[in-house]
């Protein structure tokens, strides 16, 4: 009988394996995330990404309607998901927009580096 209890307790274990809020409140801490992103660099340059995201919540909340938590759990684990690439992918723009500064700036310093030489040789 122990042994059986503690099958079982394994199984369940290993069926969970990750502890999650209730989806009612997982649903609003997600859906208040991508909502603050868009409101940031995320929402101008990754906006794809999070209509993805904010099309994943919703279906999150219909499975959870539906009484579907797994569902809705995989939904809103997939809406992380789609919110993280969109802040990374606008952390990548934004840097390639400062590379872009930096090296304009550089090629004006070289430029200038290159006058006071030629004044030089003179």
């Amino acid at each position: 009988m122990n042994v059986f209890l503690s099958a079982a307790l394994f199984l369940v274990l290993l069926g969970v394996g990750t502890v999650y809020a209730a989806p009612a409140d997982r649903i609003s801490k997600v859906e208040s995330s991508v909502a603050k992103s868009a409101a940031g660099k995320a929402g101008e340059y990754s906006k794809d990404l999070l209509d993805a995201a904010q099309a994943s919540i919703s279906a999150a909340q219909a499975a959870a309607r539906a009484g579907r938590d797994k569902e809705s759990q995989q939904k809103l684990d997939l809406a992380e998901l789609q919110l993280s690439a969109a802040e990374v992918k606008a952390a990548e723009k934004e840097l390639i927009e400062l590379l872009a500064v930096k090296r304009a700036e550089l090629k004006k310093l070289e430029a200038q580096l290159e006058k006071y030489r030629q004044g030089e040789d003179k």
